[in-house]
């Protein structure tokens, strides 16, 4: 029989969500989440810097929750103070949101129970091959397995691109303890998470623990209790995917501090994983980062950023400084909340490429001018936004691969258990 706790409506298209967690970490003033229009727009970080740079990361969806992808310059209108900015006195650019935002996640798959051998096992490593697949592109994946021993053993390394080779370590993985140490497994999993976040530069940033298992601790190797403090004291998104008739469900609730998902038939692996994986990679999606030159050069002043595509519109406002500003400027830098490294623009960036810029890329206007403002800035009709509707809670599986050698211990490893 299948179960699904909500406590954190787990497997629903959240980019409110999303968006709600990375806000937190909103830097350089005033920004706002007050909106007009269809579409669901919220401020994650703004900033205005000289020598007359403003830029805006947005979080973007339809009024349903889910992320709107795609969207082009042409998409976005700015005004200041009412008054349309048009493209040729104010060069702006799409640049790339992963430039301030990162996302860290630690997959825990228990080996040490009697999936290893039931015809369910090919279904595991399906399911944790399309998870990585889901996940790889927008997130630090960490995927590693555990039995009874006190180490975990990574068989995907955040830097690794091969998932073939991962999964194959995955089918010839050996329990050597039987008696599965899942506390154990948890404290080394949010320990590689709390390095992750420390080591990140990004302005933005969220971790997420998942946890597979058909049991529960059964090592006993450490406390409960040392659990509950370690989950009370993270940042991290916590969640569990138990499936098998010896899950310990009332164990388990108190480690899925987020949410779970609950089965005691194997076979329903597969929704607890899908629903997961698209759930967490939605969290970073419909994300852009605007950033353009305002011809402003003093003063406070209202920014209004219009998005509109072809049946629905937004409007988002934001507060922001001018003092100091002067020509110069180029939209193609890397906004102060954004991550060292950055100054790269998207690929849908239009227009002229700006070499002045420190990371080249293509502006969509030329010439940054001193004032010039004409056209009145949209009302735009104001709308609640719905939730996003719950997802289904079926699906089903197969059978089993074969046992063998495992990874050494990896340098995720090591370094957790040095923590």
């Amino acid at each position: 029989m299948r179960c699904m706790d909500r406590r954190a409506s787990l497997f629903v298209s959240s980019v409110a969500r999303g968006a709600a967690i990375l806000a937190a970490s909103a830097l350089a003033g005033c920004a706002t989440s007050a909106q007009n229009g269809d579409l669901q727009v919220k401020v994650l970080a703004a900033t205005s810097e000289t020598p007359s740079n403003v830029a805006v990361n947005l979080s973007i969806g339809t009024k349903t929750g889910d992320p709107l992808v795609g969207l082009k310059p042409t998409n976005f209108r700015i005004f200041e103070d009412g008054k349309l900015v048009p493209e040729d006195k104010a060069k702006r650019m799409l640049l790339d949101p992963k430039v301030a935002e990162a996302y860290f996640t630690v997959l825990l798959i228990d080996l040490s129970g009697p999936i290893t051998e039931s015809q369910d096992f090919s279904e595991l490593v399906r399911q944790v091959g399309d998870f990585m697949t889901e996940l790889r592109t927008t997130h630090t994946l960490t995927v590693s397995v555990f039995d009874g021993r006190d180490d975990l053993r990574t068989i995907l390394e955040p830097d690794e691109d091969n998932t073939k080779a991962a999964l194959d370590r995955l089918r010839r993985y050996r329990p050597e303890e039987r008696k599965g140490n899942l506390n154990g497994a948890i404290l080394k999993g949010l320990a590689i998470l709390d390095r992750q976040l420390a080591a990140s530069t990004a302005a933005n940033k969220s971790s997420n623990l998942v946890v597979f298992t058909d049991r529960g601790d059964e090592a006993g190797k450490v406390p409960a209790e040392e659990v509950d403090v370690a989950l009370d004291k993270t940042p991290a998104d916590v969640y569990v995917i138990g499936v098998g008739p010896g899950i310990k469900r009332p164990e388990l609730g108190k480690i899925a501090r987020t949410d779970a998902f609950y089965s005691t038939d194997p076979k329903e692996m597969v929704t607890g994983f899908t629903h997961l994986s698209k759930h967490l990679a939605v969290s970073a999606e419909g994300h852009y980062l605007l950033s353009y030159c305002s011809p402003k050069r003093k003063g406070e002043h209202d920014l209004e950023i219009e998005v509109s595509t072809e049946k629905e519109h937004g409007l988002i406002k934001h507060h922001y400084s001018a003092d100091g500003f002067t020509k110069g400027c180029s939209p193609s830098h890397a906004p102060a909340f954004a991550k060292k490294e950055a100054d790269k623009p998207t690929d849908d960036a239009d227009g002229a490429g700006d070499k002045s810029a420190p990371g080249g890329g293509k502006a969509v206007v030329e010439k940054a001018a001193d004032g010039d403002e004409p056209e009145k800035a949209p009302a735009g009709a104001g709308t609640k936004a719905t939730p996003a509707a719950a997802s289904d809670e079926d699906q089903k599986p197969a059978k089993r691969a074969g046992k063998g050698d495992r990874k050494q211990q990896s340098k995720a490893d090591k370094e957790a258990t040095e923590d």
